[in-house]
């Protein structure tokens, strides 16, 4: 900015001056008129009249000029106020402001300049302008030149480096300086920082999205329950569009089947704060019912609740499937038993009654067969119960061991061998004992003369147990993995029985996974990994519960 002062005049220099030429002009006037006109010389009192006048007009002009000066050196102390209060706003400005020449050497760079940027006032004063070699760097030349062309920007978008590197978002305007003569001297650019801003436009812009393309039915409602928004999925899922629903209530989908006290206890979870999810039956524009999983949320802004988010997820088709599976399942297994008995009484008394050996054979092998199937959809049902009970915990040695005796009492003429790391006393999910039992089982039944059960921490992962059950045996065929691995069976490529899956499920559940491997021996291993619990469950198993013999003594022949 162009700060010269003010002109000023001396004023006793202008009166001596002024004063000199009247003198000079009065006296020097009567000595030329008398010389060359041969006039005679005024009287002394007309040349004192004279010279009088001249001292009075001196100390006129000098009485003027002093009280112009006087009013100068206002208007420049105004302006040097001015300045200081200019440079004083521009400094402590939370917003970069930056002043170049033409030539793009810095001429003003504020502290929030340096903050923002990270080029210290003192580097750059002076100096070109620094800037990071970027292809998104904006082109000073360019801001130069529109800024000359227009007269001035007004909140431009820009990118610009920093020191470090970081790319920043700012909203640029610019301000052009002229001289006298109009010629620009300085360009001044006003900067704002939008980065935070534009990250979170595009996060709100990502979650829009995200919302709109997700499966489950969203809405949003006012704290007093009125709906403000509904996603694409609560139209397809409710059968009303976002015109009808919105502005109305929940009670929109309601369907009679909830009682008030689910409702009122709803509200009062969600009022206070907490997030409420619960199953839940509402109705469609159409009539027909519906089952959802529904969890709501508030929206709070400090301890202030401004809204609630409600998500559900239709289970409808979950729900009937799984009372379809349920009531097949009774009926499967009623009318099974019913018939194998039917079946193993008469296999029996032809059996009783065989006279001929190949009768008797036949017989038997029928009521083996019965009583197989009889037992397998008995187990079938206890592991269904298993899977859907919630586990407790127990010490990992303590497990293992019990399955180790249980094996050695049933198969006196076995090998069980056992060996666990020394502070592998953790404790794990007790239904694994499940799993356990079932491996060590069906490798004495189905491998050879030796199982080895050993226990471990996990060489890769610290949190986890490793229990890795091994065998003799021919191994297990691959297909009975294969299965595993795909996560189903086709009509082609199945395994031979629930075995394997049992113990897939069970370590599943517990949070664990399961690995074949074969022995050195040719049989087969399998290792399972599960997470250490770390004692925070309330409940805890501790082998006197007289479910614990039933749920070792599970044997699913694979």
């Amino acid at each position: 900015m162009d700060d010269t002062p003010l002109d000023t005049y001396d004023a006793r220099a202008i009166a001596a001056a002024y004063f000199g030429f009247g003198a000079v002009g009065i006296l020097g006037g009567e000595l030329v008129l008398s010389t060359l006109f041969r006039t005679p010389l005024a009287s002394p009192s007309a040349i004192g009249k004279g010279l009088l006048f001249v001292v009075v007009s001196s100390l006129f002009v000098g009485f003027l000029v002093n009280r112009k000066n006087e009013r100068i050196a206002q208007q420049q102390a105004s302006v040097r106020t001015s300045l200081e209060k200019l440079e004083n706003v521009v400094s402590a400005s939370p917003i970069p402001i930056v002043a170049v020449t033409p030539d793009r050497r810095v001429t003003r760079w504020n502290e929030a300049a340096t903050e923002t940027f990270g080029w210290a006032r003192d580097e750059v004063l002076g100096e070109q302008l620094p800037s990071v070699a970027s292809e998104r760097q904006v082109s000073v030349e360019q801001i130069l030149e529109r800024t000359t062309r227009e007269d001035g920007l007004s909140n431009v978008e820009v990118e610009l480096e920093r020191r470090d590197g970081t790319v920043g978002e700012f909203l640029l305007s610019t301000a052009l300086i002229r001289n006298r003569d109009g010629d620009v001297v300085e360009l001044v650019g006003v900067l704002v920082d939008t980065t935070e801003q534009k990250h979170r436009e595009r996060r709100l812009r990502e979650f829009e999205m995200a919302v709109e393309q997700a499966g489950h039915a969203i809405y949003l409602t006012d704290p007093d329950g009125t709906i403000t928004y509904v996603n694409p999925a609560f139209e397809d899922i409710t059968g009303y569009t976002r015109r009808e629903a919105v502005d109305e209530t929940p009670h929109l989908l309601k369907s009679g089947e909830m009682d008030e006290s689910y409702y009122d206890e709803l509200w009062a979870t969600v009022e206070s704060g907490e997030t409420w999810q619960e199953r839940i039956v509402d109705q469609r524009k159409s009539g027909e019912l519906y089952t959802a999983v529904q969890t709501i949320a508030p929206i709070q802004r400090g301890d202030e609740i401004v809204g609630y988010v409600a998500i559900q997820s239709d289970i409808t088709d979950a729900e009937l499937a799984q009372q379809r599976l349920g009531v097949l399942n009774r009926m499967f297994r009623h009318n099974l038993r019913n018939r194998m008995n039917v079946i193993d009484g008469y296999a029996e008394m032809i059996r009783s009654d065989a006279e001929d050996e190949d009768v008797f054979h036949r017989a038997n092998n029928i009521v083996t067969a019965a009583n197989e199937l009889v037992a397998l959809a008995e187990k079938a049902q206890t592991v269904a119960d298993l899977l859907e009970s919630d586990g407790k915990t127990r010490c990992v040695t303590d497990l293992v061991d019990d399955v180790v005796t249980s094996a050695r009492s049933c198969h006196p003429e076995a090998t069980v061998g056992v060996d666990i790391d020394p502070g592998i006393d953790h404790l794990v999910d007790n239904r694994v004992g499940v799993a356990v039992d079932e491996l060590v089982t069906n490798a004495l039944e189905h491998g050879g003369e030796t199982v080895q059960v050993d226990v471990y921490r996990s060489p890769v992962d610290d949190a986890r147990i490793a229990i890795r059950v091994s065998d003799d045996g021919p191994g297990l065929p691959r297909g009975e993995w294969d299965a595993i691995e795909r996560g189903g069976e086709t009509p082609l490529e199945h395994g031979t029985g629930m075995g394997l899956w049992l113990v897939h499920w069970v370590v599943t559940k517990a949070g664990g996974s399961t690995q074949l491997d074969t022995t050195p021996l040719g049989g087969a291993a399998v290792t399972l990994k599960l997470p250490i619990d770390d004692g925070s469950s309330e409940e805890s198993d501790d082998g006197s519960d007289e479910d614990t013999d039933d749920d070792t003594e599970l044997h699913v022949e694979s």
